[in-house]
């Protein structure tokens, strides 16, 4: 079957796929595609939470569950090496959603987030929900010189 029928006979049966998203799900996994190759940006130790709420707002939040700590415990008194891994082991946003159900996409309006060149842009992701599991996948974004397409899959919480 095409992945676009399934796609629209899971959501038939469970109604819009906005309403599929509403609520709060827990990381899974964060793949980069590039050709053929699957790496993991954030470690295979990711964690993270994604919230859509009815209002039409979006939360997302994924971090490497290896970042290491700041030796002084200081809040704001890491050294360069120790923010440069805060950050780059940590990816955050916020704004507003909107769904295209014939598309099977959801844009979410970014309003602030740690990567400024982010902050006011649309960043488009293919949806597919099957029961409790959500996947979305970006277009090819540039990430440490390459262009790869992004798959993260989430867990609905309980």
């Amino acid at each position: 079957m095409h992945p676009s029928r399934r796609r629209k006979s899971t959501t038939a049966n469970r109604g819009s796929l906005r309403k599929q998203l509403i609520g709060r799900w827990n990381v899974v996994s964060m793949e980069a595609l590039n050709g053929d190759a699957v790496e993991y940006p954030m470690g295979r130790n990711v964690t993270g939470v994604i919230t859509y709420d009815h209002t039409g707002h979006v939360d997302v939040q994924i971090m490497r569950g290896d970042r290491p700590r700041f030796a002084s415990g200081d809040v704001d008194g890491g050294t360069l090496a120790e923010l440069s891994a805060a950050v780059s082991g940590y990816t955050a946003y916020f704004g507003t959603y909107s769904v295209d159900e014939s598309a099977g996409v959801v844009t979410h309006h970014v309003a602030g987030s740690l990567f400024p060149n982010w902050v006011g842009t649309e960043q488009r992701r293919e949806i597919s929900i099957h029961g409790d599991q959500l996947r979305l996948t970006s277009p090819p974004i540039l990430f440490n010189g390459q262009l790869r397409v992004f798959r993260v899959s989430w867990k609905r919480e309980e």
